[in-house]
């Protein structure tokens, strides 16, 4: 196994799952090899046949585990320093190639997501717009109660609160770059009237965020929102 798995080339989280599949098969096979070379019905036989068996619905689990609960922490280095920055406000560093990398495939996302076919408005008002869309409040945001409100009387059956250990810097509100332009446009007059006066586009896909738009979050490259105050 030493010479299939080498430690110094395991550089993403990805990659250790291959690993932990090679140690599953490696493991269990020492185990079943040294199981029928002991007297038939013994109980280390017995014990080593019952480990084998159970080694691999805990490796499962554990694979299940990780592509669910922590999904984030298993994207590469640049794609979760960009996750850590829109939900905490933790001072991230990455590498200029990092960063390089991280841009063109923002760029090419963006790209993509312009040829998709724009969701349909049902009426005239908006009202139904942020009716399937994913939203987040910052429970630092002191009138978060009736940002909630204004988002109920807008159609928004619900919303998800987030926040790190403070209050973000700046009044902003971070908006998914996949949502269609009529739905950001909207997004953009109700933060206007609910206050804020900044606002970022963000890569919830990459990021492996649930939310399609934060109200209050931290970090990005923030712009004005026209018609702010």
């Amino acid at each position: 196994m030493s010479d299939a798995v080498k430690p110094e080339k395991i550089t993403k989280p990805i990659q250790l799952l291959g690993a932990w599949l090679v140690g599953l098969l490696a493991i269990d096979s020492c185990f079943l090899i040294a199981a029928t070379r002991m007297p038939a019905d013994s109980w280390e036989m017995r014990a080593l046949v019952v480990a084998a068996i159970i080694n691999v619905p805990l490796f499962l689990l554990a694979v299940f585990l990780l592509q669910t609960k922590f999904r984030p922490e298993m994207q590469e280095d640049s794609y979760y320093a960009t996750y850590l920055s829109s939900k905490t406000n933790e001072r991230i560093v990455i590498t200029k190639d990092d960063a390089k990398i991280t841009l063109i495939s923002q760029r090419i996302a963006e790209l993509e997501s312009r040829i998709t076919t724009p969701q349909e408005v049902v009426d005239g008002n908006g009202s139904s717009i942020l009716a399937n869309v994913a939203i987040g409040i910052n429970k630092f945001l002191e009138d978060r109660d009736e940002i909630g409100e204004r988002l109920a009387r807008v159609g928004v059956a619900g919303y998800l609160e987030f926040g790190a250990v403070e209050a973000p810097e700046e009044r902003a509100v971070a908006i998914s770059q996949y949502l269609p332009a009529e739905t950001r446009e909207y997004v953009l007059r109700l933060a206007r009237d609910l206050g804020f006066r900044r606002y970022t586009m963000f890569d919830n896909v990459e990021e492996q965020a649930e939310e399609e738009i934060l109200f209050g979050c931290y970090g990005g490259p923030l712009r004005v929102i026209a018609g702010s105050q």
